[in-house]
């Protein structure tokens, strides 16, 4: 079960990389996390983050890497 189970720093990880979306990169990441939560964060447990992230199967970091007529579908407003 400790495969599907997220540490407290991966969810906020998570959660900012989905608040952010397109601009979801390191340093963004970083930043954001640091202003909402008020804490220091080091660019080390980010990436260790991340990465237990996408072992975990949470998290790609190919989906940020989307063909502009994908990310285009995703933004479009439903009438």
């Amino acid at each position: 079960m400790a495969k599907y189970s997220l540490g407290e720093f991966e969810e906020v990880v998570m959660l900012t990389v989905a608040v952010l979306h397109g601009n979801a990169y390191g340093v963004t990441i970083k930043e954001d996390i640091e202003k909402r939560l008020k804490r220091k964060v080091s660019v080390g447990a980010l990436r260790t983050a991340l990465m237990r992230l996408e072992k975990k199967v949470f998290w790609n970091r190919n989906l940020a890497k989307l063909p502009p007529s994908a990310e285009a579908n995703a933004n479009a407003t439903i009438p």
